[in-house]
């Protein structure tokens, strides 16, 4: 019986370390996105500036992993989908939505 303990204990342990780790693993696979609209103010090099519906300027990173509904221009009203660091995930135009 005694031999069967210390297995049992490793076993139950790994379980616990490999469920942990993968639940931390999901988290880091899924960033959470917040959804920003608003005019789009300029384009700078690889940065958009946006006015959102309650007046504040946000600056949003954008490179080829940001997905683009089209071209867009100071001035359009858009739709941004950007994680919590300001990098766009997709943008596009809300004109075009009606």
């Amino acid at each position: 019986m005694k031999k069967l303990i210390g297995p049992f204990v490793f076993a139950l342990i790994l379980g616990v370390v490999m469920a942990s780790l993968s639940f931390a693993a999901g988290d880091m696979a899924a960033p959470s996105t917040q959804t920003i609209k608003g005019d789009l103010l300029k384009i700078d090099g690889e940065f958009y500036v946006v006015k959102d519906t309650a007046g504040k300027e946000i600056r949003l990173h954008v490179d080829k992993t940001s997905q683009l509904d089209g071209t867009f221009k100071a001035g359009d009203k858009i739709e941004v989908q950007a994680t919590e660091k300001n990098h766009a995930v997709s943008i596009r135009d809300v004109q075009s939505k009606k």
